[in-house]
């Protein structure tokens, strides 16, 4: 969904869009959509650039590290960025002093915000580093590929050379 920063009056435009789910071209990342993605928010002219305030709600789905079950990861992000022109130095010249909001800035091109990479950005960065179904996940067996959760795998499990002679003193008895 691109929105228009032609019609972008001094009063600022609200919006408000509902991503179904197969709106949004997610090939390459690692989540799917779990259930309708819905954005809210406003734009706001700041000089040469434009405020966008906004809320995401939703929920994606990505796998567990260990155990590869699907995980759901409810979404629920305040959105708070400023986007320039794509030459944010057009109209000036001279010196510039940096403030502490140009460090945390996008780009936008031709007088429009494309908020469907918006949405896959906040959609990644909602992804924890470490993903797990539960805390206790067993993972699955290395050998077989049994989910330990839900079973107990049959694999012997090879022993290491220095532990053998003590496992054969056990077998013994």
């Amino acid at each position: 969904m691109l929105i228009s920063l032609a019609r972008l009056s001094d009063e600022g435009l609200r919006f408000e869009h509902q991503y179904q789910m197969d709106e949004l071209d997610l090939t390459g990342h690692e989540f799917t959509l779990q259930q309708p993605l819905h954005v809210t928010g406003r734009l706001d002219r700041t000089g040469l650039g434009v405020h966008l305030r906004g809320q995401i709600d939703g929920a994606i789905e990505v796998h567990c590290d260990r155990c590869l079950q699907e995980v759901v990861i409810p979404i629920q992000r305040q959105l708070d960025l400023f986007y320039m022109p794509d030459d944010p130095l057009a109209g000036r010249s001279g010196e510039m002093e940096l403030q502490p909001r140009d460090l945390d800035f996008a780009v936008y091109e031709h007088e429009a915000i494309d908020l469907d990479e918006l949405m896959k950005e906040q959609m990644a960065l909602s992804v924890p580093t470490r993903v797990l179904c539960r805390e206790d996940c067993r993972g699955l067996c290395p050998q077989c590929g049994a989910d330990l959760n839900l079973e107990k795998c049959q694999c012997q499990k090879p022993i290491d050379p220095r532990w053998q002679a003590l496992a054969d003193l056990q077998n013994k008895s």
